[in-house]
């Protein structure tokens, strides 16, 4: 078997006749196929010329094999292989089995028609070495094994031996086959290239592929341990943010500033293989431009940083802040010069006229023999210029003096104030009233229970029913005061108020307007109320929600159902209506009051209603409603009872949930 083997070029081509004129030029861009001399009815006019021409790149070889050669005289025709030598093919020169690696033209040349038919019959293939990253690229990291296919395609049915290997890594890989799969793994980031190889095991002749593999390091807030520094934090000029990791490759950074106003990106930088091996610092600074500064204005801002490659991310929130020069500070007790004595707490209202961000530190000043003696401490913060115009925060008086001062300092990077409040005076104090009207009648004698909450001290009661002044009585709360006890079913914590009786006898029905006042020498506190009282015994006598609590029930996740039963026996027209509300308030569960009142539930009406966990923030709760009973013909009220239940909306956990993707550090 003769066998012409040599180097190999190009592969991939368009079909196309180069020139329309004799000789013809056909580019031959199958992969594979066969060739025939061609029929009578094409070279009828006598002389013919016909090139077949087969170009490749390195990574290709071809493969021809003659399955017909039969011409007999080279005077009728002749079929020449040009490749990396010219051969003549005719008479007793019969074409060999070629393999080669240049670039090959075949032609053939008849001198009459009767000599151009079924001559000669050939076919060919285009072998082709291919290397491909079967590692999808984001998942091309430094540490991790990459796999690589190596394949050798259109390879003929014929004895034709190769051996292929692939290097990569400065590593060679024998395979054992024309098509396998081989593993590497890599320690540096960056581009790495790899060369494909198939051989013949008798002559030396080969085909190879170049390929390059970009690889990049897994990101981790472990591996890049992140800092970050802040230059020139004042509201004007450039104002430069620069965060500094171990280097890695490659890193984009972004940014976003506040609420996404403003936002910046760096690109990638070239790999340094120095920095890498050595562990190096590397520094990337975003540079605040001042019309960026101006639009974020004062105070303190999320600076939302994304460091992120093909193959991994990670996020970082920083503070960053723009200091604006503190106005003046104001500080105000909001009850005024008279507050509760120690431990109650007390409001302090602390208002910065311009500037922000400051750190605020408040001490009580306790004012001994006219000087001001620095006591207890207390340090805030107020991150944005409107925080900052209105702080509130309470404070305990001193334990044993009376009469003190809040003093306050304020700074940021770039000043400093000082502000102190007018006297303050620690005295006894009433907080809260409750009046139960319950147990009131018309026409007899009836007992008023007044729920107090206060200081050890001496107060003067006063009780006003519909203007007129009912009750004038000293009233005096003590450490061993008879207290409510948790049997009283009203929605206040009665462990805090002390509970005082009263006799009163209303000497009609209808409607009363109540105003307690219960006061010292220093204070004063109002409470107001609306008492109906009926002609005849009422057909609606109880309200009851229906739980299995009455301390604290807490809203579950499905929700809570609450209802209400009434005992209702009017034989008459009368109709029961049902209004439901809700009341903001504190662990104390002090009395609700009007402007606690939220309306999450001024639509319901019924004697049922769902509450949603959902349909209320995170908080303390008290639930009320109230039954009324009217006639059928005037719809004049004839009865009205009340029921509360105390209720806690518990803080929600948070939940993500990740559709597809893969999670990544």
């Amino acid at each position: 078997m003769k066998w012409i083997i040599r180097t190999l070029l190009m592969v991939f081509y368009n079909l196309i006749f180069v020139n329309p004129a004799n000789p013809k030029v056909v580019e031959v861009t199958e992969a594979e196929g066969e060739i025939t001399s061609p029929s009578f009815s094409i070279c009828y006019n006598g002389f013919f010329m016909q090139t077949w021409k087969f170009s490749f790149s390195a990574d290709s070889a071809l493969f021809i094999q003659f399955i017909n050669f039969n011409i007999t005289r080279c005077d009728e025709a002749t079929l020449v292989v040009d490749s990396f030598s010219r051969s003549v093919y005719c008479e007793d020169e019969s074409p060999p089995t070629i393999f080669v690696t240049d670039t090959t033209e075949v032609t053939f040349t008849s001198q009459t028609p009767q000599h151009c038919s079924g001559v000669f019959h050939l076919i060919y293939k285009i072998i082709r070495l291919t290397v491909t990253v079967l590692t999808p690229y984001f998942h091309r990291r430094v540490g991790s094994e990459i796999s690589f296919l190596v394949d050798v395609k259109h390879l003929p049915h014929y004895n034709l031996q190769l051996k292929c290997s692939l290097i990569c890594n400065k590593k060679m890989v024998k395979l054992a086959n024309t098509t396998e799969i081989v593993r590497f793994m890599f320690s540096v980031p960056g581009s790495v290239q790899f060369t494909g190889e198939c051989e013949t095991a008798l002559s030396r002749l080969k085909i190879e592929k170049l390929g390059e593999l970009h690889l990049e390091n897994q990101l981790s807030q472990n591996d890049l341990e992140v800092k970050y520094s802040q230059q020139n934090k004042m509201n004007y000029g450039s104002n430069d943010v620069v965060i500094s990791h171990i280097y890695l490759y490659p890193i984009s950074y972004s940014v976003s500033i506040g609420n996404s106003s403003v936002a910046m990106s760096l690109p990638p930088k070239p790999f340094d293989l120095s920095k890498y091996t050595s562990h190096s610092k590397e520094e990337a600074i975003f540079q605040l431009q001042p019309q960026q500064v101006t639009s974020l204005g004062p105070g303190q801002h999320d600076f939302h940083l994304v460091l992120q490659n093909n193959v991994s991310y990670v996020t970082y929130n920083f503070p960053i802040y723009i200091n604006e020069k503190l106005g003046t500070l104001n500080v105000t007790s909001i009850n005024g010069r008279y507050v509760g004595i120690y431990p109650h707490l007390f409001p302090v209202q602390i208002t910065l006229t311009k500037g922000a961000p400051a750190n605020i530190t408040l001490s009580i000043r306790e004012i001994t023999n006219g000087k001001l003696i620095p006591s207890e401490n207390v340090t805030i913060s107020c991150l944005s210029t409107i925080s900052c115009q209105r702080i509130q925060i309470s404070m305990k008086p001193p334990h044993y003096t009376k009469q003190f001062r809040v003093a306050a300092i304020a700074k940021n990077d770039i000043s400093f104030i000082e502000g102190i409040s007018e006297v303050i005076e620690s005295v006894t104090k009433i907080y809260d009233v409750y009046f139960d009207s319950r147990r009131v009648f018309g026409g007899m004698s009836s007992i008023l229970h007044i729920y107090v909450k206060g200081d050890v001290g001496n107060y003067d009661l006063k009780l006003f029913i519909n203007g007129t002044l009912e009750i004038n009585t000293p009233l005096v709360i003590q450490n061993k005061t008879i207290v409510a006890v948790l049997s009283d079913d009203i929605p206040i914590n009665v462990r805090q108020y002390t509970k005082f009786v009263f006799d009163h006898t209303f000497q009609t029905y209808g409607m009363y307007a109540i105003l307690a006042m219960v006061s010292n020498e220093k204070e004063s506190y109002n409470f107001t109320d609306n008492l109906l009282l009926l002609q005849k015994p009422s057909c609606l006598s109880k309200a009851r929600i229906r739980t299995l609590s009455k301390t604290v029930i807490s809203v579950p996740e499905r929700g809570l159902t609450l209802s209400v039963d009434v005992d209702f026996h009017c034989y008459d027209s009368s109709s029961v209506k049902f209004r439901w509300s809700a009341f903001t308030t504190d662990e104390n569960f002090e009395t609700p009051k009007s402007k606690n009142e939220v309306d999450f539930l001024k639509s319901s009406t019924g004697s049922e209603i769902e509450i949603k966990r959902n349909d209320f923030p995170p908080g303390l709760y008290i639930i009320m409603v109230v039954a009324t009973a009217s006639t059928g013909t005037n719809h004049q009220i004839t009865a009205e009872e009340k029921d509360y239940v105390r209720m806690e909306v518990p803080t929600r956990k948070m939940e993500v949930v990740i559709a597809g993707g893969s999670i990544r550090e």
